[in-house]
């Protein structure tokens, strides 16, 4: 039997952690198709080394795969939302960063195999000539772009494969009747979606569609699939965290089952709650004893039914002749498998850019000093009279927060250098390359106590001892520091020689004192 694969695109206004676990095999023959679902990469090649634990990297995504591909059954990789851009209106000064990493980002793609991408509103958004180039230079087709209604054909593993996609705000008439056009002929039918929830159910409710693979949710978590009229709903979080693999069985026409262990246990977290939530609203009421004893045996029979439900989730799904598939989100943490080809282009990548950025921004200088500004001095003129404090300090992560990009050849890197130095982008402070000769270099004291000209040459000009939590979220923000808790860091910070008498053991603080009961000791 020829086995033929619709692949629906849909971008119009119309449309729309850890591993959750496969339930194993359905039964024989063994999977007729997998998919592997990319969404909402953003330009990511690789995570923020700053969080506690990062997830993603392009050279693990490459590594996972390839694996995938290894194997006997057909893989079919597909993406959506927005891939190579996190905003539609980059910087000026941002331009030539953003669109080398794009580049490097195509290229890495294109060794992947990708069957086909639906790019969304920041992919479109950039200038027609970059936009133009890399779609030219991938080997995979960029969906709906041109014209109202667009089908390719490719070909994964022997399979036909028909992707139609249609332009932004398409009729939905007009998709409709595309949809029934090549659905007659397909044996599966899936749509990239590029929206809301809400207009990735509406596509998946279209008759003959089977999955709906949606982009720009924007969010981390991946959704398990949930169906929406016959269609399923897939989706893979951002910025290349992870991806979602599908195993799709196939017997006959007709719609699908969800057999995933991922489903289930989404559904067992989502009874859970709410059998909790219920029982002790019907314990309070059987005490208060106000409620009508109809109603409320009309909630014990809810209850008994959420509790049958919540039982029949731990039932695995027995294996049938009907079609089915079966998901899995595989995250990409720090550990995990890279592909060492990959991860030479992005070293490769990040010296180019850094070197592109030195020369770019070798005759930046930073804001001149206005009527009421301080100047920066840098760290090392705080030495003399409080050693201990700079002492505790060059062995606190602040103190070498510099030398974590100099490692990496990204010290001129426009994503991460204005939280690795001090007065970044201030008035007198640093840029991506003036740091007053090395001296604003790292997260120094001036970072948190302010900027320090007028207590150097007056030391009784006092300096912030309780720095607002404004000051440190610009950086310990979610996506660079997920674990951050101002009062905690803040707790953390006063130590012996820094807050603390220098032969304090431990102890804390009240804010707004110093280690000498506020009398122009250490700041």
């Amino acid at each position: 039997m020829r086995f033929s694969v619709l692949v629906l695109v849909f971008a119009s206004g119309l449309a729309i952690g850890c591993s959750r676990g496969r339930s194993g095999s359905i039964g024989d023959p063994g999977p007729a198709l997998r998919l592997a679902i990319i969404t909402d990469l953003k330009g990511y090649l690789e995570p923020c080394g700053c969080t506690s634990r990062p997830l993603g990297g392009i050279d693990r995504m490459a590594a996972r795969i390839r694996t995938l591909r290894g194997g006997s059954t057909p893989l079919l990789v597909l993406m959506a939302g927005d891939l190579f851009f996190d905003t539609d209106s980059v910087e000026p000064s941002r331009v030539d960063q953003a669109t080398r990493n794009a580049e490097t980002l195509r290229g890495i793609l294109n060794g992947l195999n990708v069957a086909a991408a639906l790019p969304g509103r920041y992919d479109r958004g950039q200038h027609a000539e970059t936009l133009a180039r890399l779609e030219a230079e991938s080997t995979f087709p960029w969906i709906a772009m041109k014209g109202s209604v667009e089908v390719v054909r490719v070909d994964a593993g022997g399979l036909a494969i028909a992707v139609v996609g249609a332009r932004p705000r398409a009729d939905r008439q007009e998709v409709i009747a595309a949809i029934e056009e090549a659905a007659g002929a397909a044996d599966l039918t899936i749509a990239l979606s590029y929206g809301s929830r809400r207009d990735a159910n509406r596509l998946a409710m279209i008759d003959g569609v089977d999955f709906v693979v949606q982009g720009g949710l924007d969010q981390d978590s991946p959704l398990a699939p949930h169906s929406a009229g016959t269609g399923w709903v897939l989706h893979a979080g951002r910025q290349g965290q992870g991806l979602t693999v599908v195993d799709v069985f196939r017997s006959s026409n007709g719609p699908y089952e969800d057999h995933s262990v991922w489903s289930r246990k989404e559904r067992a977290l989502q009874l859970d709650a709410r059998i909790e939530e219920l029982a002790q609203k019907i314990a309070d009421w059987e005490r208060l004893g106000s409620v009508d004893p109809a109603d409320l045996a009309t909630q014990q029979a809810r209850l008994a039914a959420l509790e049958a439900d919540r039982r029949a989730v731990d039932v695995a799904p027995a294996n049938s002749n009907r079609n089915a598939f079966s998901a899995e989100w595989i995250e990409l943490p720090k550990d995990a498998p890279t592909d060492g080809a990959v991860t030479e282009l992005m070293k490769a990548h990040n010296k180019v850019v850094n070197e592109a950025n030195r020369k770019a921004f070798a005759d930046l200088k930073p804001m001149p000093l206005g009527p009421g500004d301080i100047a920066y001095v840098g760290s090392q003129a705080c030495e003399t009279c409080h050693q201990p404090a700079y002492a505790w300090w060059r062995s606190h992560p602040h103190g070498r927060a510099y030398r974590t990009l100099e490692d990496d050849n990204k010290e001129y890197n426009l994503d991460c250098v204005g939280c690795h130095v001090t007065g970044y982008d201030r008035p007198g402070g640093s840029t991506v390359t003036h740091n007053l000769d090395g001296a604003l270099v790292d997260v120094g004291c001036e970072s948190c106590h302010g900027p320090g000209g007028r207590h150097i040459r007056n030391p009784t000009v006092p300096l912030v001892v309780d720095p607002p939590e404004s000051d440190c979220v610009g950086c310990h923000n979610e996506e660079h520091s997920d674990r951050f808790d101002y009062e905690v860091y803040k707790r953390m910070l006063i130590a012996p020689g820094h807050g603390l008498p220098p032969s304090a053991q431990g102890g804390a603080l009240a804010p707004g004192t110093t280690h000498d009961g506020g009398r122009g000791g250490e700041h």
